[in-house]
């Protein structure tokens, strides 16, 4: 068992060492900081608290022939506390109105797959993992969607290292009802890491949706104008809104091998909200772009 010590100086090393990197990683490239400062994440005093999972967020527990996990479920009102309502009817607009004359070129039709489909048809997917490889666990599978009349968040929580296939048999089943996946480097990311877990797992996973990956999109729209196009980055200057106190990406691993050594859920409250607001941000700026406000 690697120690507490161990894999702070690991999580160092990573650090220091991806910062040289030619290519953002993947860590980096989706950390954004969180919109209209919502609530403010954990601080040194909470290190004092021990709160059960149950205290930090509600769930139900789902079984599957692979066995349990937590699904996490909120809607997006839940979520934006007073703009959520707004958000969701402005996307089901802007997704119903595409058409052929309408929707955004680019030399790879990368849009062309939202034409005539409806928002119950789209989900956007982000991973939290334990490590920057498929060898190592993915815990946590989030996903927003149009599911039962509203936009929702739809979280799939592996409490301990033994609930990673219950999460992915559900999450295929998701996958498997939509047309189009739209995610933030999830191309060369999240979605090959959920592919090999599957393939460790033995859980069997087809991709025969359209992908729509948002980082590729920044790149080309905004590229030349921004310092970089990290979800954090795009975040604040397209969708201009900022976070206060997100936990940092090379923490997450980290934070969750401690709450499932200690049952602390004080730190997996944040990795829930950080991932949540990343699949929020993805969605805004892919609404931004076919809105036609970039």
């Amino acid at each position: 068992m690697i120690s507490d010590e161990m894999r702070r100086r690991i999580a160092a090393l990573n650090r220091r060492d991806l910062k040289h990197a030619d290519e953002v990683s993947e860590a980096e490239e989706r950390r954004a900081p969180d919109p209209d400062a919502l609530r403010v994440m954990a601080t040194a005093s909470d290190a004092r608290l021990h709160l059960a999972l149950d205290e930090v967020t509600q769930g139900e527990e789902i079984h599957t022939p692979a066995g349990t996990f937590l699904l996490i479920d909120q809607t997006v009102q839940e979520v934006l506390r007073g703009g959520g309502r707004a958000f969701g009817t402005r996307y089901e607009r802007a997704i119903g109105a595409l058409h052929a004359g309408n929707v955004p070129h680019d030399p790879y039709d990368t849009f062309h797959s939202l034409i005539d489909v409806c928002a119950e048809d789209v989900i956007y997917v982000d991973i939290e993992t334990t490590g920057l490889t498929a060898g190592t666990p993915l815990f946590l599978i989030g996903v927003l969607g149009h599911f039962d009349g509203d936009l929702r968040v739809v979280q799939l929580l592996a409490r301990d290292y033994t609930e990673e296939a219950a999460s992915l048999m559900h999450f295929v089943t998701l996958l498997d009802a939509s047309k189009v996946i739209v995610s933030f480097n999830g191309k060369s990311y999240d979605l090959p890491y959920i592919r090999d877990r599957c393939l460790f797992m033995g859980v069997p996973f087809r991709l025969r949706q359209a992908h729509i990956d948002m980082l590729h999109v920044g790149r080309r729209i905004w590229g030349r104008q921004l310092p970089n196009c990290k979800l954090q980055t795009l975040e604040q200057y397209i969708c201009r809104r900022t976070r206060q106190g997100d936990i940092p990406g090379a923490e997450i691993p980290n934070a969750y091998h401690r709450f499932v050594k200690s049952g602390n859920a004080v730190q997996m409250r944040d990795i829930l909200y950080h991932n949540t607001l990343d699949l929020l941000t993805t969605t805004e700026v892919l609404l931004r772009v076919i809105e036609g406000k970039t």
